[in-house]
């Protein structure tokens, strides 16, 4: 059952949100990734999304206007990705980041990204979500 929510950032231009995971980051440090995190203990994973991105890119989104696509990975693995599409391109990292970028799919493929983050650009590019 999936425990995590990850959210995909998209501003007005379709270009996708990532965030570079800092050195003191405990897992992938350097490796850029969406914003997402661990649900809490009976937390809804809408709830979840709405929080990890105002924690960790101090966006703040309402779970009402979230929309939700499903990635399918090659090992059968799936899972819901949470979008917010927003207006402004303001960021404010906190501790477990160090860098930000708003990239187009084919710019996303010259990053260093955690594993499966590029299956789920691709799903979003294919969709018409990002460009």
């Amino acid at each position: 059952m999936q425990k995590t929510a990850t959210v995909a950032v998209i501003n007005s231009e379709q270009k996708l949100l990532l965030l570079r995971r800092g050195n003191s980051a405990p897992w992938m440090p350097g490796r850029y990734c969406l914003p997402g995190g661990h649900a809490e203990p009976n937390e809804d994973l809408a709830y979840a999304a709405s929080r990890e991105l105002s924690e960790e890119a101090g966006i703040s989104y309402s779970v009402d206007e979230f929309k939700s696509i499903n990635i399918q990975y090659k090992n059968g693995y799936s899972k819901t990705v949470w979008m917010a599409i927003v207006n402004s391109d303001k960021v404010v990292l906190n501790w477990e980041h160090d860098d930000y970028l708003w990239v187009s799919s084919a710019e996303s493929s010259t990053i260093d990204l955690v594993p499966g983050l590029s299956t789920t650009i691709k799903t979003l590019a294919d969709r018409g979500h990002v460009i």
